[in-house]
Order: structure tokens, then sequence, then C-alpha cells
């Protein structure tokens, strides 16, 4: 025990498995409010991204369950990160691995993704029709016996990842925290954190992100012109499990994600509109105390969207 104890203050760790979840919070520093925010890097972790918790999560899940055994290939439809973290995680853990993406992958997810030896199609403008191609090729007879379908947009240990993991570790390190922002993408990581703070720390606030109506942030639903709602999302909205969601537009995401490169923050757009309704929601419900944005991932990820305002 006292090993691994003093391993544990030396940060020294088994495999890069043990350094999912436990990302850093930095602070943002901005004149817009008083509250001081800061921002939850999950670009810290393996992959790169929040997807990391529910890949494994979900992987583990199946092993469990027996869906997933040796020999198997993991199949799941993703806009991109949770590609890239199937296709790292099953690398380590031996597991074939085929994803589904839709037409918006950007070329360094696509590289990442096939550096570490998954199998990828482009079917489709949204991922839910990659889901829809992925529950038909796993429901065939050779389909069965071929694939194990991680199906992420309804895959309940999706949310209990962010329940278990994200939650806690937020109000671990920051116990006075009086809000906590995310985006709302295929909803998993919100509900699962949103889940947690209602059950265990009610007056926080919870804001959440979305696209405005004609606007595309990568990550970011755009709920209001007809983008796929997963039953996370309808978690969120049916059990009151966010205060209030903020409608962010191209250029508020454009504007807050520079502001974040000029203090060293790297991110995409995904994380600037998750920043404009933190500081949108601070205003509204005049929050007093420490403000925790959730950024899903890295800005090496949204690269080709990046340069396009160099």
């Amino acid at each position: 025990m006292e090993d691994i104890e003093i391993a544990k203050k030396r940060k020294v760790y088994g495999s890069m498995m043990d350094l999912i979840g436990n990302t850093p919070l930095v602070e943002f520093k901005t004149k817009d409010v008083e509250s001081k925010i800061f921002i939850k890097l999950e670009s810290a972790n393996p992959t790169g991204s929040i997807k990391d918790r529910a890949c494994m999560y979900n992987i583990r899940a199946a092993q469990r369950s027996g869906a997933l055994s040796p020999g198997k290939t993991i199949l799941d439809a993703s806009s991109g990160n949770m590609a890239c973290a199937l296709a790292y995680f099953g690398k380590i853990l031996g597991y074939p691995v085929h994803v589904i993406c839709n037409s918006k992958l950007t070329e360094d997810k696509k590289s990442f993704i096939q550096y570490f030896g998954a199998t990828l199609d482009v079917h489709g403008e949204i991922t839910v029709e990659g889901n829809r191609l992925c529950a038909e090729m796993a429901k065939t007879e050779e389909g069965q016996k071929k694939y194990c379908f991680m199906d992420q947009l309804h895959n309940q240990a999706n949310p209990q990842a962010s329940y278990e993991t994200l939650g806690p570790e937020i109000a671990r390190d920051l116990p006075d925290v009086a809000a906590v922002v995310g985006s709302m993408g295929s909803g998993g990581s919100m509900c699962g954190t949103s889940r947690f703070f209602r059950e265990f720390h009610p007056d926080v606030k919870i804001f959440t992100s979305q696209a405005a109506s004609g606007t595309k942030i990568p990550g970011t639903g755009a709920f209001i012109d007809g983008d796929y709602v997963t039953p996370f999302i309808e978690e969120l909205r049916g059990s009151a499990l966010y205060d209030a969601t903020y409608s962010i537009h191209l250029k508020q995401a454009q504007d807050r994600t520079a502001e974040m490169a000029a203090q060293g923050i790297f991110v995409g757009w995904q994380g600037g509109g998750v920043l404009h309704a933190a500081i949108e929601g601070i205003k509204e419900y005049d929050v007093n105390g420490p403000v925790v944005v959730i950024i899903g991932d890295s800005g090496w990820k949204n690269m080709d969207k990046l340069k396009s305002i160099i």
C-alpha cells in the first residue's frame, strides 16, 4: 500500500488507460464577469478528448456483459472524437476497431484513427446516419458474430462515465463551485455530470451550449434545426438537469476561442461556444462563485476549422 501511495504522489502510472480523467482545471482570466472561471481541460485525456471517459466505460460494460469477447470487432459511429478513442484503446486492448464517421471528419482525426489501426468508412453528414448503418451491420447473422456495436448515442454507460468520474472530480477539486457549463452534442457527458450535481450538489447551476439556428459548430448540437435528439438530451430536458441553455452563433464561438488562445488554452470552436454560454449564464443568473467550463477536446483536432481564420 505504501508503494502505491508513493507512486500516486509521483504520478507514476501503470498504463495510458490510467491517464483517463483527473484532468486539470486552469483559470481563464476575463473582465467580462467578476466570477472566476476555470477551464476543465478534457484535452488532457490520452486521445485529447472527453470521449475517452465514455469510451472506456462502454468497452468495460460490453466486456462484463459478454457482448465484447476476444476476436470481436468494436463498431461504432462518431463525428470523430469517439472514433479516435475507440481506435486508440482498441489498439491497447487488442481488439480490431471499425468506425463509421460522417463527412465532417477532420483530416487530423482521420489520420489519428488510421494510425492506431482502425478501419474507417465515411457515411452521411451527421453521426446518427452512421449509427443507423452500424445497427444494420450488427444485426445480420454475420454481423452478430463479427461486431460489438458500442452505440454511444444510446448506451447508458456513456453518461455513467461522467456521473462517476467527471462530476465528482469537479466537486473534489473545486468544492465551492457555483456553476458548471458544457456543450450538448450527444449529451452523454453533460447528462452524467448534471445527474451527479443534481443528486449531490443541487445548488450548483448547470448551463449548456447549443448551436444557434443556421450555425454549425463542431461537437455542438443544432437542435433548433433538427439535429438528432439522443435519450441523453431528452433526459437533460425532461428531468430539468440544466438551469439554462444558450444558443451560440459561430462568431461568438470563434471570438471566445481566440480569447482562450491568447492565454495558451488550445481548443476548438466548441470550447469557445461553451465559454460564451458560461459568461451569459453568469450574467443572467448573477453567479458569484467559481464556474467550471468543460472543454471537450483539443485544438489540434480542429485545425481544419481553425486554419480558416488564421
